[in-house]
């Protein structure tokens, strides 16, 4: 059980991200949720073209765009987000699952990281040196990995 928590914080985590995520615009897409070949490949022909792989932006906007009126509302962005997530939670499932039974156990949970690489992370968190990690400190390096792309799964 000591790595329930750990789990349920991942997932709420990674879903209150990808949801940011979905509501900010950032340059290069709406968010950065992978489309499928077959949704890049719009005339259907077995191949991506350079104009379909530059409309990436505009798939991902239109595949959010539930009732196709040109602009996203909470309803349809939240959606997207869950959409996003889910896909996040049934890779993480299918990277784990050693045992195949569509659940991950506690053995099967990505374990924290353990020895000199723990080692340096705390370090470079703790950054008045006192031995001890403060609100302040940890906030301040969760939007750091925020910021980098950093926070993937681990698994020792």
């Amino acid at each position: 059980m000591k790595h329930t928590g750990f789990i349920v914080a991942i997932i709420a985590g990674s879903i209150a991200l990808t949801a940011g995520a979905a509501m900010a615009q950032k340059p290069g897409g709406m968010h950065r949720a992978p489309i499928s070949f077959e949704q890049a490949d719009q005339d259907g022909n077995g191949e991506i073209s350079k104009e379909e792989f530059s409309a990436r932006h505009e798939v991902r906007f239109n595949d959010a765009d539930a009732n196709g009126d040109g602009s996203l509302d909470r309803d349809e962005l939240l959606g997207s987000a869950r959409k996003s997530a889910e896909q996040r939670v049934d890779a993480m499932i299918e990277r784990f699952d050693e045992n195949g039974d569509g659940v991950l156990s506690q053995d099967e949970l990505p374990q924290p990281r353990q020895g000199k690489r723990a080692d340096k992370a705390f370090d470079r968190m703790d950054k008045d040196e006192n031995g001890s990690i403060s609100k302040a400190e940890f906030d301040e390096a969760k939007e750091r990995m925020g910021k980098h792309g950093k926070g993937k799964w681990h698994k020792n």
